[in-house]
């Protein structure tokens, strides 16, 4: 997951751009993500067949006996890694269908023989999701799994559970976000231009109350929920069209939905992929039948002054138990700060190829630790049976501590790869409020002098191990992007921009913008004497044995070498991003760019568009167009705006950013895979030319993920298609491994 920094729902909503004052005004509603062709004329290795635009994808039948019975349409092959492959585009592929006895963990089945619970048969939908991993095994019902995470801000304390299950998604990542698969939706197609995407959903799904799951509940939410200025749901930008304006979503019949976009939006099946839906990206869906009780058009004897709030409360369904979930797991428990626990779905609509309903695993429960080192204590006393070290914080320097204690903890240590571009990584704000400092800030000549001035080897050796590959900062060396045409040269080229490590350059460069010592303190100035100071600024819970940490005092080192006045700077978590939103932060220094699987999925690395990257002003006026706070208070200073903002036509905004956003806007609507990523090539030049404008430390560097012995189904590195992808949020792992199909071997011992 994007390094360091996770966020609530809410959170998420409030620093996307718009906050309470965002509404579209068409359609009630919208919604955001990522990028490929949908054609079968792709040269790239993918793990089964593909599908035509406008086709959808088809499945064959398996007959009906107790053995292996799942089956597609072609035979499955393990794609190689990225390096040196041929890669075009992202591929379709078609689901597995199961024909033949279901079987259920035997709680279920003491509930079924006692009247409490219908059939398995009649509790999945008529086609169940078939987990398609090559690397599993018939499991074994029963245990808990155990799970750590220290996290004083409680988001954690739920959603982390949350983000390893992709029960609400319509389609899913599969072979590392090579191949785009079913999900809820059993099959999809666009119409020849792109505009109208239709979506087959499976007959018969339930949510975990047992009520029916229909297309009525996409809708709700859409409809009645981002569609509401109260609920201050901002609208994503998934689910804008190719020119950024919102969906129409036309329901055809209970299991069918068509998106009607206003031009070509050759991405939607990207974005429907991407993220744990109903999670940390946008929702797509919330249960109509129970959440509508508390909504003012349904309930009128509501009060309309406090609904909202209450609405709000109870569809955060990781610390609701009450509130219906799709996912393998529901919340059954949840204690603010200390712990969740999560117990088997009995409606889940997945089994695996031999015809057993998931999850294996009776309960999930994850423990919220607030002093990170006496979580570490406790996994080294062997109080945990899975970690997945991008929620965690785990680093490489936690390793020889864990084998050490191996007797105790009964931990292996599985190494995948990270997929970031950038691991902890600083980058200056381009909206700082001071108009001396955001002119510093914006110049190209400094932030290059800055990041010759950083010492990456070192880093890469006493924080990293000397894994991975030193890196100026560039999107994941896994997208797509990087791996046809001229791609490897472009992801050469970018990550070698500006990373040597030159101090003597670097004051050269600061010397002939006339950043030198001007009163002899030792401190270089401004170039018209006034003192210049500079800060790191993170989140002060972060962990201080943690990289950003380290990153931080190494970077303050080297800065300060070649006489930038600078210190780490600490900052309250709860207030970090309204203050970097608003342009009263320096530098964002403890967050990282891992986002793929293609640059064009979730641009805002590379693109301004939301609050928290690079230009967080410019990036919501960006994210503004086309509804209708774009037109308010365009007579107010703008950073005095609500929210603060930057409109792509005003003078403040920079020209860069400008050109930038330019070059995007003609990916939006662009049908061609290559014509696509011609562009972004663009783009990335941009940033080596004009840049940095994030400061990366190493690539695809690994990380940790802790499984105590006797935990099965879990991959390993090599089983993975490309090794793991395991920082993004985009292509969530572990959710794309499918958990639920986690076993242990000796249940009985994990209860």
């Amino acid at each position: 997951m994007d390094d360091q920094h996770t966020l609530d729902r809410r959170t998420f909503l409030r620093y996307s751009a718009l906050a309470a004052t965002t509404t579209l005004a068409a359609a009630c509603g919208a919604s955001n993500k990522s990028a490929t062709q949908p054609t079968a004329t792709s040269a790239r290795t993918t793990a089964g067949p593909t599908k035509a635009a406008g086709t959808p994808p088809t499945s064959a039948a398996a007959s009906p006996t107790s053995s292996p019975q799942a089956t597609s349409g072609a035979a499955s092959t393990v794609a190689p890694a990225p390096t040196g492959s041929v890669v075009y585009d992202v591929k379709y592929a078609t689901g597995l269908t199961y024909k033949g006895t279901f079987h259920e963990s035997p709680q279920l089945a003491a509930q079924v023989k006692a009247g409490k619970l219908p059939s398995v048969e009649k509790r999945l939908p008529e086609n169940p999701y078939v987990v398609p991993h090559k690397w599993l095994t018939p499991g074994k019902y029963g245990g808990t799994i155990r799970m750590v995470i220290s996290d004083t801000s409680d988001w954690a304390t739920t959603h982390i559970v949350q983000e390893i299950m992709y029960g609400h998604s319509p389609v899913r990542w599969l072979q590392d976000a090579l191949e785009i698969g079913p999900g809820l939706a059993e099959s999809w197609e666009p119409n020849e231009d792109l505009s109208v995407w239709t979506f087959h959903f499976r007959k018969g799904l339930k949510w975990s109350d047992g009520a029916p799951w229909t297309v009525d509940d996409i809708l709700f939410w859409y409809e009645d929920e981002v569609g509401v200025p109260a609920l201050n749901q901002t609208p994503p930008q998934e689910l804008r069209s190719g020119k950024g304006n919102p969906v129409k979503m036309k329901k055809v019949d209970d299991y069918t939905l068509e998106l009607h976009f206003d031009s070509t939006t050759p991405l939607a099946a990207d974005y429907a992929a991407a993220w744990v839906k109903r999670g940390q990206g946008p929702w797509w869906m919330d249960p109509k039948h129970y959440l509508k009780q508390f909504h003012i058009k349904y309930n009128k004897k509501l009060n309309p002054k406090t609904w909202a709030k209450t609405f709000n409360s109870k569809l955060d369904w990781p610390t609701n138990p009450d509130s219906p979930t799709m996912t393998g797991w529901m919340p059954q428990k949840y204690k603010k700060g200390e712990y969740s626990i999560w117990v088997r779905n009995p409606y889940y609509w997945c089994v695996d190829r031999w015809g057993n309903q998931l999850p294996f695993v009776d309960q999930v429960i994850n423990t919220n630790i607030q002093d990170p080192q006496v979580m570490r204590l406790q996994i080294q006393q062997g109080k945990a049976d899975y970690i997945h070290g991008a929620f965690l914080g785990m680093t490489l320097a936690d390793v020889s501590t864990i084998k050490s204690q191996q007797s105790r903890n009964h931990l292996n240590i599985l190494y995948w790869d990270s997929g970031t571009g950038t691991a902890s990584a600083y980058y200056f704000n381009f909206d700082y409020h001071d108009p001396k400092y955001r002119k510093l800030f914006r110049t190209p000549k400094f932030r290059q002098a800055l990041s010759l001035a950083y010492d990456r080897a070192t880093a890469r050796k006493t924080i990293y191990f000397n894994q991975g590959e030193a890196t100026t900062g560039t999107m994941s060396p896994k997208a797509i992007e990087y791996h046809v045409g001229k791609g490897p040269q472009v992801y050469k080229t970018w990550r070698d921009s500006w990373v040597g490590y030159d101090p003597e350059r670097a004051k050269k460069m600061l010397d002939e913008l006339g950043i030198v010592d001007k009163n002899g303190d030792g401190w270089r100035d401004f170039p018209d004497g006034s003192p210049l100071k500079l800060t790191l600024d993170y989140t002060a819970s972060d962990d201080p044995h943690g990289d950003a940490v380290q990153k931080n005092q190494l970077l303050a080192k080297n800065w300060q070498a070649i006489g930038i006045n600078v210190q780490p700077n600490p900052v309250n978590g709860a207030a970090f991003l309204d203050l970097w939103a608003a342009g009263k932060l320096q530098n964002y220094a403890d967050f990282g760019a891992s986002d793929g699987p293609n640059c064009l999925v979730y641009p805002n690395w590379i693109v301004p568009m939301d609050s928290q990257r690079w230009a967080p002003m410019e990036g919501v006026g960006f994210y503004s167009l086309g509804t209708p706070v774009a037109k308010k208070e365009l007579n107010v200073d703008p950073w005095k705006r609500h929210p603060p903002r930057i409109m792509p036509d005003e003078k403040e905004a920079d020209p860069n950013v400008k050109k930038i956003w330019a070059l995007y806007s003609t990916t939006r609507t662009e049908k061609s895979f290559m014509k696509r990523t011609q562009v972004a090539w663009e783009i990335m030049k941009v940033h080596w030319t004009a840049g940095p404008f994030y400061s990366g430390t190493v690539a695809n560097y690994p990380e940790l993920v802790l499984v105590r012995q006797g935990l099965k189904n879990v991959p390993t590195r090599d089983q993975l298609a490309q090794h793991g992808f395991v920082d993004p949020w985009v292509v969530p792992s572990p959710a794309v491994y499918d958990p639920e199909a986690y076993y242990w071997d000796n249940p009985e011992q994990h209860t």
